[in-house]
């Protein structure tokens, strides 16, 4: 593009203004000579009519605003403008951050878990070498380091011990033992990524059934691989519910295409895998056959694999030890969560799929592309209450991915909000399950797989779990806010995604899709994945003098009483450059709307005082506050005094925290020496 014509073009512009300016403030001058008013007087300027200026203030914005427009079209014009705005498919280096981030997590991140399933694999192919697979239970439950039984149904074993076979050959042969190595555990957690990937090529295949663009059709691979619902379960805890997943996309897109007999062996399939796949098989059945008999002869069809493989060890106790409880426990999750009613609780999910098993059968979708619509969105509103709704293990929640994605570039419309929505929902399941419950992000996700040969953990860490670090930043203490906005970003999507007329009409005919939105969908695995490094990366702040216990005592008085004190003297035995003084409290009963300080003075043998701070009384809560410290020096050997006490009390209800099993230093409340010492941590560098 030449920029001659464009100087010019922006050269006559400016000319035009100023003649603008010039005419403008001509008239001006012209309209006071004509009341008998001079323009302006040598040596005594006139001021200008309100009108005046701001007839010139408005030719001015003017002249700026036409400068700054034509600033941001020779941005927009230019090459590095035009590849921003170019996204009719991922670019090279949309594809290259997602890769950095994804090839990351698949070389550090590894949960315990598949090294159970991986280990039970070779017991697997021990039991058919041996020609033993009746007894395949059995000897997975004699032959175990993780302590889990082989809780899975045999088709399970099957495809891992099929990935597995070279690893097992090469461990016949040399006696290495595959549990602690390196590579063959890579090799195990491949089979994981390619399932996603092939999942991924699925996807885009569907997409393009439905009348997606080719090109555009790329965009749903990227955003399928940059889903939080997508990464988290199988690139950081790599979990294999992505290989039920791969099956049911094969069964769907044979269902859109009428391909009755595969859509039937792809589910058959799949249910054996986990049973989570019949939550859609029977809407999916109902959605295109109104014959009950038709139906039920299909549903048998679809899970004659099932059938198969429990008929296999049917009456087989090891079988049954293994499984049973497993089973069990899965589906009191689907009736946890309800409505009280009369005593007893009305399970939300169960209502919801009831609901929807009546809906399928009664809706009548015409035509070929109001019957994917149909299917796509029931897909995607199962799996959404499921995750939303039911106390899950986070990485079921890849469930959903697939279809919440393949339906923002259904929808004609909402591009960007369907996005935002989708990561809020994935972004909210992982940050909620990250604080509760048994976490997996400790170091020992680490422990397998490259990390530790390039760079060793530090020795004290900061934080055991991201939970801890989530804690100290007050974000746990939001886990019903995070819960609530993650069930009304579930129904945004259901509402303005459920299949209309004029979403059929125009199915894959959608928005640009910004790439800063793309790049958006990267910050939250990226952080996701520093968020977890936090245990392995972060050093503990060095600890001077703790008094720390697993069975504190609250104190007898209530701080936030008028004129209560706590103090306690100490010594330490070395000089310290404090970086903060860590108090517990009991504070629970301060409520939020209560303005009263707490302070800690600290103050020397003189009584003279050398450190002083304070903290709003509701930001106490229950457990270690922490008063930073910087710049504080407490000097070895000479005597020191905390004192703790409140001011602009409001009746409110706080206590000191104290160690009753340790009585080192002198502590007093109100002026009355008590036992034990305060709950008390100094942390900081000792000199």
């Amino acid at each position: 593009m030449s920029v001659k014509p464009s100087k010019n073009t922006a050269d006559k512009a400016e000319n035009k203004t100023a003649e603008k300016i010039d005419s403008g403030a001509t008239q001006e001058a012209g309209a006071e000579e004509i009341v008998g008013q001079p323009a302006a007087v040598s040596g005594s300027p006139k001021p200008r009519s309100a009108a005046g200026v701001a007839s010139r203030l408005h030719v001015i914005f003017d002249a700026g605003a036409d400068r700054g427009r034509r600033a941001v079209e020779r941005v927009v014009e230019s090459r590095l403008g035009s590849w921003w705005t170019s996204t009719e498919r991922p670019s090279f280096v949309d594809w290259a951050l997602l890769g950095v981030i994804l090839l990351g997590a698949y070389a550090f991140f590894l949960y315990g878990d598949v090294r159970a399933t991986f280990e039970h694999s070779f017991n697997f192919l021990d039991s058919v070498f041996q020609g033993r697979v009746g007894d395949f239970y059995q000897i997975a439950i004699e032959h175990t380091t993780t302590g889990h039984p082989a809780v899975y149904d045999v088709s399970l074993y099957l495809l891992f011990g099929l990935w597995n076979l070279p690893t097992y050959i090469i461990y016949r042969i040399t006696g290495f033992d595959y549990f602690l190595s390196t590579p063959a555990q890579l090799w195990l957690k491949t089979m994981m990524v390619v399932a996603a990937l092939a999942a991924a090529k699925m996807l885009v295949d569907i997409a393009r059934d439905l009348g997606v663009g080719r090109q555009r059709s790329k965009w749903v691979a990227f955003f399928f691989l940059s889903s939080m619902t997508l990464f988290v379960p199988v690139f950081v805890i790599v979990q294999y519910d992505i290989i039920m997943i791969l099956f049911i996309l094969l069964g769907l897109r044979a269902y859109m295409r009428g391909q009755l007999g595969r859509f039937l062996l792809w589910f058959a399939i799949a249910n054996t895998l986990k049973l989570f796949a019949i939550f859609i098989f029977v809407p999916l059945l109902l959605l295109r056959e109104k014959r009950l008999r038709v139906v039920a002869l299909q549903l048998v069809v679809g899970l004659i694999g099932l059938v198969g493989c429990r008929a296999l060890y049917h009456g087989n106790v090891a079988y049954e030890a293994s499984t049973g409880g497993f089973m069990s426990s899965m589906l009191q999750r689907l009736t946890a969560v309800g409505i009280p009613w009369l005593g007893s609780m009305i399970p939300i999910f169960v209502v919801f799929m009831v609901g929807i098993v009546i809906f399928t059968y009664l809706r009548r979708p015409q035509g070929p592309k109001a019957l994917a619509a149909d299917a796509v969105y029931i897909c995607m509103a199962v799996y959404l209450v499921f995750t939303t709704v039911v106390p899950l293990n986070p990485y079921w929640a890849v469930m959903v991915s697939p279809f919440a994605v393949l339906i923002i570039f259904l929808n004609p419309r909402h591009m960007l909000l369907n996005t935002l929505l989708e990561t809020g929902v994935g972004t909210s399941v992982f940050l909620m399950y990250t604080f509760s419950g048994y976490s997996m992000y400790d170091r020992n996700i680490f422990a397998q797989l490259l990390l530790p040969h390039l760079i060793a953990p530090t020795a004290q860490p900061r934080y055991e779990t991201p939970a801890q670090f989530l804690e100290a930043m007050g974000v746990a203490r939001q886990g019903s806010f995070i819960v609530g906005f993650m069930i009304a970003c579930a129904l945004a999507i259901l509402i303005i995604n459920f299949p209309r007329n004029e979403m059929v009409e125009n199915l894959g005919k959608g928005e640009r899709v910004p790439r800063s939105v793309a790049w958006m969908r990267l910050l939250m695995p990226a952080g996701f994945s520093a968020l977890v490094m936090i245990p392995y990366f972060v050093p503990a702040v060095p600890v001077a003098y703790s008094a720390s216990t697993d069975a504190p005592e609250a104190g007898s008085v209530n701080i936030l009483e008028d004129r209560a004190s706590v103090a306690e003297t100490i010594i330490l035995p070395s000089t310290v450059e404090v970086s903060s003084i860590n108090i517990a409290f009991l504070a629970d009963e301060v409520p939020w709307i209560d303005s009263s300080v707490v302070n800690i003075a600290v103050t020397d043998a003189s009584g003279n005082q050398v450190f002083r701070t304070e903290a709003p009384a509701n930001s106490l809560h229950t457990g270690l506050h922490t008063f930073p410290a910087e710049g504080l020096v407490l000097r070895g050997g000479e005597k020191y005094t905390v004192t703790i006490t409140s001011e602009m009390t409001e009746g409110g209800k706080a206590r000191v925290m104290m160690n009753p099993s340790v009585d080192q230093f002198p502590t007093t409340e109100n002026g009355n020496t008590v036992g034990g010492d305060l709950l008390m941590s100094i942390s900081g560098r000792t000199k």
